[in-house]
């Protein structure tokens, strides 16, 4: 009888009993779910005995049960002793940081919960991965109350992955996406110069944000809110006010809206300017006083300009404060107005008498008798009239050389002279009392010229004269 010899088994299928029977803490196995019980589902992976795992580590993120009886799945060795533990809970992590990455390299939204603030802004698990955003991309705005948000579920856009264990989130991002396209929609509806009802969201220094509804905002520029000088949009609005605006700019590109609540009020500048009378004196406040000039106000909400060269003609000043205070009251009289730049001159009464223009009560060669006023070193002033004066040089006032003019022509002394020259532009008048001994003459040659035909050849000036003075 012939020894019957058995095969002996493949290398391959005496790895695998192997590999059945001997499992370590780590291993990854494959298995069917062959029963649920309890609180723990039993997994079949080809040992002699079950390995098991906890039933919660099947559920979903919503508590339900994701795996049945029969289905496949993998799981890592935890624990070796008596029966073998398995667990999903590394493989899971890895799985979702896996799809947290891919989704920061598609830019897809992920969802995750708030759980806690700090100072710089808040805990966010993303499918139980924690994860960091930042106070100032969580929100379009400022967060006045970051603990309100505990607790509740948002989507952010995946920032920084680097490992996975430092994630970066923004949930900003996402908002000004939305909003830019939302805008974008509802900004073709709009038209320069449509008049909306709104309401004032929040305060920048630069302006005011207005909901105009349907998810729409526009700002209205602190130079837009008030005809009146503000020196920020918190000095007339609030928060919650309830606003009437114009729509003066729409960019649909950027989907911005340009509001303005002015353009809807009287404009108090045209008014007043509409009604001002140059020259006529009027009460005034200084509001405030720069190195150039004092801001002055003439009515509510109008301001002119003093400038330094204005204040005062007794002295000259480098600096308003000089004479100047804030709150002080003052007369004063308007110059000049740019209704393009609304910008309005003041003059003090006292300058601006001055700088009213001089009329002259005479011209050259009328002779005239005045006073003098005063003596100078290069010549004699006379008065011809109110404010109005003639300097007769020292060369024209018919004097011995080194005469002392001061002495013998004290202020006062009528003089009579002649006006040799007239400059209305410069306001200056030069009079000579050496013409005086030729006027005569040529006056008389003057008459002499109207009552007779002057032959052709005349002959002297002096024989003329001569023949007409005989007559």
């Amino acid at each position: 009888m012939s020894d019957i010899k058995q095969a002996p088994a493949p290398q391959a299928d005496l790895e695998t009993s192997f590999q059945a029977r001997s499992v370590s803490p780590g291993d990854i196995v494959k298995g069917r779910i062959s029963k649920i019980a309890g609180e723990v589902a039993f997994i079949d992976y080809g040992a002699r005995s079950e390995g098991y795992i906890a039933l919660n580590e099947l559920k979903g993120e919503d508590g339900e049960l994701r795996f049945n009886e029969g289905d496949e799945l993998e799981a890592e060795v935890v624990a070796t002793r008596g029966a073998v533990q398995l667990s999903r809970r590394n493989m899971r992590a890895q799985e979702i940081l896996g799809e947290i990455e891919q989704a920061y390299k598609d830019q897809v939204p992920v969802e995750g919960a708030v759980v806690a603030t700090n100072k710089g802004g808040y805990e966010i698990r993303v499918r139980g991965v924690r994860a960091f955003c930042p106070s100032r991309q969580f929100s379009l705005r400022f967060e006045r109350e970051p603990s309100s948000h505990i607790g509740k579920h948002y989507l952010f856009k995946v920032t920084e992955f680097g490992n996975g264990k430092n994630l970066v989130v923004s949930r900003r991002a996402l908002l000004e996406a939305e909003e830019s396209e939302r805008s974008a929609n509802l900004t073709s509806d709009l038209r320069v110069g449509d008049i909306k009802q709104g309401t004032v969201t929040h305060l920048k220094p630069f302006g005011a944000f207005v909901d105009l509804g349907n998810g729409l905002e526009g700002m209205v520029h602190v130079s837009e809110i008030s005809h009146e000088r503000i020196n920020q949009p918190a000095d007339k609005l609030n928060p919650g006010d309830a606003v009437e605006v114009k729509v003066i700019r729409v960019d649909q590109a950027k989907g911005k809206v340009a509001l303005s609540m002015k353009a809807l009020a009287d404009d108090p500048f045209a008014t007043f300017v509409d009604a001002v009378k140059f020259g006529a004196p009027m009460q005034g406040t200084v509001k405030r006083v720069q190195p150039f000039g004092a801001f002055v106000e003439i009515a509510p909400g109008i301001d002119g300009l003093l400038h330094v060269s204005g204040i005062t003609a007794e002295r000259r000043i480098e600096h308003p404060g000089e004479v100047l205070t804030v709150g002080q009251e003052l007369t004063v009289m308007v110059e000049k107005v740019d209704r393009d730049k609304k910008r309005i001159g003041l003059l003090t009464p006292e300058v601006w008498e001055k700088r009213q223009p001089v009329v002259i009560p005479c011209k050259t060669g009328d002779v005239l008798e005045g006073p003098v006023a005063k003596v100078e070193k290069f010549g004699v002033f006379v008065s011809i009239g109110e404010k109005v004066q003639a300097l007769i040089p020292n060369s024209e006032m018919d004097t011995d050389r080194g005469a002392d003019h001061g002495r013998d022509f004290p202020p006062g002394t009528q003089l009579k002279f002649k006006i040799i020259e007239v400059d209305a532009k410069r306001g200056r008048i030069r009079a000579s009392r050496k013409a005086l001994k030729y006027h005569d003459e040529e006056v008389a040659f003057a008459e002499y010229r109207k009552q007779s035909e002057v032959p052709k050849a005349l002959g002297s000036f002096g024989d003329l004269l001569k023949d007409f003075l005989n007559k």
